[in-house]
């Protein structure tokens, strides 16, 4: 025989009888499977030990026959305060009577004494199981309402048949849109969740290729508005791969969507904003440049006047230069002209009057070199100079 003698040391055994002999060494054989074996002598006995440990007693094994209260009455009374505790009844007999007794009072199972100690245990060993079982089930049970509450608060659920019309739905979803459960049950999921019939379409035909579908949508309200959702739905389908229906589990995301929204209109103001310092920088740049390029416009507008008026004031110096050494040469000319008519007149001195021809050809000669360079450079005033620096150094 295989025992599941880790299993067995979770629980907790409560043993009652009568017979010294029989107690002791049963007791100390179970002692080496059980956590703890609580053990009795007699029904009222057992009744106060149980009632003492009823939180931690799993089992009872009790004999029937036993003084101040036999074990039947023992577990009417336990069956009072604690319904379901599993119970084995040891006994002499195996009539009729102490048959219908146990079914009545919900008995597991009975051993005959002699006990057999490999029966008994095999006996406890399938309550055991069962009571793991359960206990597993049990807690599997408490995790999927914690979870369910926990979805419940935080998420929207909704289920639909497979006509996809509505059969479950939360209370966060009625919170949310200010219906009641009647006004929904039984209605067409699309009407209510599905604003778009080809998206719905979409859906409809994933579900129901056993496909799980993803996606954000729109959710109406009583009063006409609407809130935006993540949603996740799947398909329900039985054994044989029949569609039952759908099970969706909603977010609400219109907070987050509003968020994001108006992150984006700051992100775009603050760029506008940043857009319009940067034009105004640019207009404010543009402006001194401008203004620089008008200063830059000037000043060479001064220096090509300076240019100008120094040009003319070189020019206008040389020329009167020129001329006047052109007035001198003329007038020595003159002088000397007048002389040699005056020694022609009252002289007969030829070589005086030879003389004086020679200087009158020097000077002549002379006079006709400066006017050549004074006719010269005035013709390299007007081929150089345009016509209103000439107006100036001629004027």
């Amino acid at each position: 025989m295989n025992i599941n003698k880790e299993l067995l040391e979770k629980f907790t055994l409560l043993y009652v009888e009568d017979d010294d002999v029989i107690r002791t060494e049963l007791s100390s054989i179970l002692s080496n499977f059980f956590k703890k074996v609580f053990v009795a002598s007699d029904g009222k006995e057992g009744l106060r030990t149980y009632l003492e440990n009823k939180d931690s007693i799993d089992i009872i094994l009790t004999d029937i026959n036993m003084p101040l209260l036999n074990g039947l009455d023992m577990v009417k009374k336990i069956r009072s305060i604690k319904d379901n505790v599993p119970v084995i009844f040891a006994t002499a007999y195996s009539d009729s009577e102490f048959l219908i007794d146990a079914i009545k009072v919900r008995a597991e199972d009975y051993v005959v004494k002699p006990i057999d100690i490999k029966k008994l245990i095999s006996y406890i060993e399938e309550i055991v199981n069962r009571l793991h079982n359960e206990f597993l089930l049990n807690q599997q049970r408490v995790e999927l309402l914690k979870f369910k509450e926990i979805l419940d608060s935080n998420n929207i659920l909704l289920k639909a048949n497979k006509d996809f019309k509505i059969n479950y739905i939360n209370t966060l979803f009625l919170e949310i849109t200010n219906f009641k459960e009647e006004e929904l049950l039984s209605k067409d999921l699309q009407a209510i969740i599905f604003d778009d019939e080809k998206l719905f379409i979409e859906i409809e035909k994933t579900l129901k290729e056993n496909k799980s579908w993803s996606g954000r949508f729109k959710i109406n309200k009583k009063n006409g508005s609407f809130f935006h959702v993540e949603a996740n739905i799947i398909s329900d389908f039985d054994e044989k791969g029949n569609f039952l229906g759908v099970i969706a589990v909603l977010k609400d995301i219109t907070k987050e969507l509003e968020q994001k929204r108006q992150m984006q209109l700051a992100l775009i103001k603050d760029k506008s904003e940043m857009l319009k310092k940067n034009k105004e920088k640019m207009i404010e740049k543009e402006l001194i440049i401008k203004d620089l390029e008008v200063e830059i416009s000037l000043f060479r507008k001064r220096a090509k006047n300076k240019q100008e008026d120094d040009k003319t004031n070189s020019y206008q110096k040389l020329i009167l230069e020129l001329s006047k050494t052109n007035k001198e040469l003329q007038e020595e000319i003159e002088a000397l002209e007048r002389d040699l008519v005056n020694l022609e007149k009252n002289s007969n001195n030829k070589i005086e009057d030879e003389v004086l021809k020679q200087k009158l050809e020097y000077w002549k000669e002379r006079a006709k070199n400066e006017t050549s360079k004074l006719e010269e450079l005035e013709r390299q005033v007007i081929a150089n100079v345009d016509t209103n620096l000439i107006q100036k150094i001629f004027n």
